[in-house]
């Protein structure tokens, strides 16, 4: 499928990013819980779709899914 491991893979470096910032982290180490994820397993699953939405929406994934609360500071 063309363009589907850009998509998860620029979505995958931007949560990580975000995540480290929020919880005070490394890079590295916020992408190494996000490819341990869940989520992560959804997103890069082409069958769930998860890879088209927007990055607003697995982030939130992501935060549920790491028991973060999901609020306007991203």
């Amino acid at each position: 499928m063309k363009g589907f491991p850009f998509l998860v893979d620029s979505k995958s470096a931007r949560i990580s990013e975000a995540y480290a910032g929020r919880s005070g982290i490394s890079i590295d180490e916020a992408m190494k819980k996000f490819l341990g994820s869940s989520t992560y397993r959804v997103l890069r699953d082409p069958d769930t779709g998860v890879y088209l939405e927007v990055l607003d929406f697995v982030y939130d994934m992501f935060l549920e899914e790491m028991g973060d609360d999901i609020d306007d500071t991203k």
